[in-house]
């Protein structure tokens, strides 16, 4: 086996690894807190610490990386996940061994993530770059987006969640036996100047908090709650502190990532990577909120209703690497045609009522694993074949750093949004319930008629409770379509910043 040949293995190993151990908190958590032991908001923390620790990673990869080397960073990270996953399969009902294993894994994975894109990007021709940066996409993004609902869901029916921690310790000790036998070419890493370890304290302080505010902010109510008012002030602050050291120390000694962001393309770049996560991250909470309350779709059904859009993800990913291998310069505008697709999704959904037959979801879901495909993929081939080799390790890190700021902004954005919209919804239908009024009094009458001809004797309380499920499924309808809106101007409102950064980067580098 060649050089080549076994570092596409190890990736595609590692890159599944990824994809399946991030997506486990989405699709697993009731059946993770069942067995430890938690409630669903302390599992909710758990996972808030996970994303920190994920988020943390990405942040300090870059000089992990200069201080162990390629080698040493992607062994130590593939061990890590190999005992943390070993640990959660033999003692999946211990507190202190899940937490640990999760927080370990979290700021290990994006260890992993940058090295191994680092070892590709350095080893294989630019020709074929394309094609093994979208097999690695199939693990870490549309897999987790598309095909992972449905898997998860399918395998919990017969099996415990402790199955996956299973199969992520042997994709570890897999990948660590081909590193081991295989050893990739170690990189020879130029020392560059970094920041200050106050300066990375400041920042690292603040990325927590503001991650922890925006995961958290349905259970403080936003800004209605003082201690959130209060959290949000000391974000902000912590956050002033960190620009004004990087701002200040500027002008004595550029870091290798305020070099990288000196120029105005690579900043577009993370701009694009920043709408890509808040659009995909924004239409998913859309999506699975309307198939779990409103069409009342279990675990199962949701995956297979996710299923299509897989598959035109596939179609979007294989289109997006046909344009980038023989029409460059094409390259750019399959990005917003896949803004134009998710859009297109969104609308149509936001025309679907509340009893919608499941065939009519085939159409928005199509539309939007294809956007998704176009839109993703796309952009990672543009950005990473895009990096010089001195600029790879900030430029790789800062990419799905701003990727994922971008996802959490979105969640976060969208879940305050249908908060408001469900609650003045519920608002508005509720005014239309006056017991006083002719056509509610028809109304009741006509559903004790139909709850007797299913054979049950009409009662009050039964016709309330019929009435309040009906009127909070139609406000959960309205509330989600005019969301559904509200994403679609949010995403208008964006991209015209993101066309602009592209002109001026253009016009800049034909001067």
């Amino acid at each position: 086996m060649n050089k080549r040949t076994s570092l596409l293995i190890l990736a595609l190993f590692s890159m599944a690894a990824y994809g399946l151990s991030t997506v486990m908190f989405n699709d697993l958590s009731y059946e993770m807190a069942a067995s430890i032991g938690f409630s669903i908001d302390e599992m909710s923390q758990v996972k808030v610490g996970f994303t920190i620790f994920q988020v943390l990673g990405l942040l300090l990869t870059p000089l992990l990386i200069r201080l162990w080397g390629t080698s040493r960073a992607l062994l130590i990270s593939l061990l890590v996940g190999l005992f943390a996953n070993l640990a959660l399969a033999m003692a999946p009902s211990n507190e202190l061994i899940f937490i640990i294993a999760w927080l370990a894994s979290g700021f290990m994975l994006s260890v992993l993530l940058a090295v191994v894109n680092l070892l590709v990007l350095n080893d294989f021709a630019a020709r074929v770059l394309p094609v093994i940066i979208a097999l690695m996409l199939i693990f870490t993004t549309l897999l987790p987006l598309g095909g992972y609902p449905w898997l998860t869901a399918e395998l919990l029916e017969s099996f415990s969640w402790s199955l996956f921690s299973m199969v992520l310790t042997w994709l570890f000790f897999a990948a660590l036996v081909i590193s081991c036998v295989f050893p990739p070419k170690p990189l020879q890493i130029e020392l560059q100047p970094k920041s200050s370890l106050v300066v990375y304290l400041f920042i690292a302080s603040a990325i927590s908090l503001i991650v922890f505010l925006l995961m958290r902010g349905d259970y403080y109510n936003w800004l209605d709650s003082v201690l959130y008012s209060e959290l949000t002030v000391i974000a902000v602050i912590l956050s002033l502190s960190a620009i004004y050291l990087l701002v200040r120390t500027r002008g004595k000694r550029r870091s290798a990532a305020m070099q990288l962001h000196s120029q105005l393309k690579i900043n577009v770049f993370m701009y694009n990577a920043f709408l890509a996560g808040f659009a995909v991250s924004g239409s998913t909470i859309l999506f699975s909120n309307f198939l779990g309350k409103v069409l009342n779709y279990n675990s199962l059904n949701a995956g297979y209703a996710y299923l299509p859009s897989f598959y035109a993800m596939l179609a979007g990913m294989i289109l997006s690497v046909l344009v980038f291998c023989y029409r460059r310069p094409l390259s750019d505008a399959v990005v917003p045609f896949g803004v134009v697709m998710i859009l297109l999704s969104v609308y149509t959904f936001s025309q679907l009522p509340s009893n919608v037959d499941p065939e009519s979801l085939l159409r928005p879901m199509l539309l939007r694993g294809f956007g998704i495909g176009l839109l993703n993929v796309s952009v990672t081939i543009s950005v990473l074949m895009h990096f010089k080799v001195d600029q790879r390790i900030e430029g790789i890190c800062n990419f799905y750093l701003f990727r994922t700021m971008g996802s959490l902004i979105g969640g976060a954005f969208f879940s305050r949004v249908i908060q408001n919209q469900s609650a003045q919804a519920a608002g508005e239908i509720g005014r239309t319930l006056d017991a006083a009024s002719r056509g509610f009094r028809f109304y009741q009458q006509a559903l004790g008629d139909a709850i007797l001809t299913q054979g049950h004797l009409s009662t009050f309380p039964i016709e309330m409770g019929q009435i309040t499920n009906r009127v909070t499924e139609q406000a959960t309808t309205l509330a989600l379509n005019n969301t559904l809106i509200v994403f679609i101007l949010s995403i208008f409102a964006l991209a015209p910043i993101l066309l602009i950064g592209k002109k001026l980067a253009e016009k800049q580098s034909t001067t």
